[in-house]
């Protein structure tokens, strides 16, 4: 980890744990100056900008800063809720296709528009008709 983050400045300390999710680290950096207290930070956010996403090997690498348990969970739930409201904009709520239709017809319909990231069907029942959610990747 030190070999790792020492481009970006020096490393103070290291702390690593291993975690049911696979291993994870800490990494501080500190000055020689203590009156420069901006040296830390901005070591960190060019670590964070180069190396985020970065494959070493066949892992993606996931490096933010380190945050107080409830700005995380904060950043988690502002996360989700980006990701849902993007999705509301990928899925489709499709009727009025014949009742003959599976899955694999409405996949070969629909994929010429983008891809797909899923599609379920719901199947005709008790004399209503079919329906079913399309999602795709992206929403153009």
């Amino acid at each position: 980890m030190r070999k790792l983050f020492t481009p970006f400045g020096h490393v103070g300390s290291v702390f690593m744990q291993a975690h049911a999710n696979g291993p994870y680290a800490f990494v501080c950096f500190e000055g020689n100056d203590p009156s420069d207290s901006e040296y830390g930070p901005r070591c960190a956010e060019r670590a964070v900008q180069e190396l985020h996403d970065k494959m070493i090997g066949d892992v993606k690498l996931y490096v933010r800063p380190g945050l107080k348990k409830g700005e995380r969970e904060r950043e988690l739930q502002h996360e989700t809720f980006k990701y849902k409201n993007s999705k509301k904009r990928c899925n489709l709520y499709v009727k009025g296709f014949p009742a003959s239709m599976n899955e694999q017809s409405l996949t070969e319909l629909f994929c010429k528009y983008g891809d797909i990231e899923s599609l379920k069907l719901f199947p005709q029942k008790e004399q209503k008709q079919p329906f079913a959610f399309v999602c795709f990747k992206t929403p153009d």
